[in-house]
């Protein structure tokens, strides 16, 4: 079995010093930066820190004390109760990966698209949100497969309809993938993966076959936003055929809609064909929090009735105080122990 690591970016975004200097920056964004009207892409939602930041370690070291090492990314912050020591623990700033002409940086997607610089990252790894949780025992095999990374492979009609940051993004990343790949020819040569009945079932292959034949292009978006299986050397590839490119959406400070994300990584392997394929539905789920489905949201939690979770602070969560403190009692219940990761 391939050694798997788990890449995980956090900022404290309570941090006073880091606020000033964010502040600053963004008070030198040219008026001509591209941005959609009412979005929050940038919104203080954005890098708010809710406090249950510990219990995605002690849910790795319960229900994945396999992965070799954790490597914990961040601007040189670190939370007061992080054990620095732990043999597994890896921090890593900024710095120490991301090219000097791209700091400082607010931006996910360039600390995202700069992954395979990290020193000492294994091959095979598997990106995490701050605010995606497992919930239950997975194995390797849960996230790569004969070395390959499991991904939700599904066809159909690019719809990138919604005007926001993130559909941007992912127009970005289709156009961008579809432009350097042939992909009606990728789709047959991996049509094994693509219309297989056993792995995606016999109504999602036959759709899969029926979108091929009407429209031989590959969607970007239907990764789910859950904790992705990715491959080093697939983002050093994409560098290097699409420079460019990546140059220019790592210039941004701060998120824009010229950009690209990570979703591209899983994009490319599909066109390279270095994938598993995998049916919607068994992978987890997102859920955005809001006052209004706090009491949903625990009850997935300490029920564990997924194996993993997206728990997604946005612009609806307007009650944030009250709407951390119902999380972190639920995760309290199913994961009251200290893990070794902490003080």
């Amino acid at each position: 079995m391939e050694t798997i690591d788990f890449v995980i970016p956090w900022v404290d975004g309570n941090d006073p010093l880091w606020m000033a200097e964010k502040d600053w920056y963004e008070g030198k964004r040219p008026s001509s930066a591209a941005h959609t009207e009412g979005d929050d892409a940038n919104a203080d939602c954005r890098y708010r820190e809710l406090g249950i930041l510990k219990y995605w370690f002690r849910s790795v070291e319960k229900f994945a004390p396999w992965v070799s090492k954790v490597f914990f990314v961040t601007c040189g912050q670190k939370p007061a109760w992080l054990n620095p020591d732990h043999p597994k623990l890896v921090l890593v700033d900024h710095r120490d990966y991301i090219p000097q002409q791209y700091l400082p940086t607010f931006n996910a997607n360039t600390i995202e698209l700069n992954f395979h610089r990290i020193e000492g990252l294994s091959e095979h790894f598997v990106y995490f949100n701050d605010d995606m949780f497992l919930l239950r025992p997975v194995g390797p095999d849960f996230f790569f497969r004969d070395g390959n990374p499991i991904l939700l492979s599904t066809l159909k009609y690019p719809e990138y309809l919604e005007i926001n940051n993130w559909s941007h993004l992912i127009a970005n990343d289709y156009c961008l993938v579809n432009k350097k790949h042939d992909i009606g020819a990728s789709i047959w040569r991996n049509r094994r993966k693509w219309f297989n009945v056993s792995a995606l079932g016999g109504r999602r292959a036959m759709r899969n076959f029926v979108c091929f034949v009407a429209n031989k292009t590959l969607p970007v978006g239907n990764y789910e936003h859950l904790a992705l299986p990715n491959l080093k050397s697939t983002i050093a590839d994409i560098w290097e055929n699409c420079y460019e490119e990546m140059d220019h959406a790592c210039s941004f400070k701060f998120r824009s809609e010229e950009q690209l994300n990570q979703w591209l990584f899983c994009a490319w392997n599909q066109a390279l064909g270095t994938f598993h394929p995998s049916p919607v539905g068994k992978r987890g789920r997102r859920i955005v929090i809001s006052p209004d489905n706090i009491g949903w949201i625990c009850g997935v939690i300490e029920g564990q009735t997924l194996p993993q979770v997206c728990i997604n602070d946005t612009k609806y969560n307007t009650d944030p105080l009250r709407c951390s403190e119902r999380i972190v009692a639920s995760f309290e219940k199913i994961l009251p122990e200290k893990s070794s990761f902490e003080l």
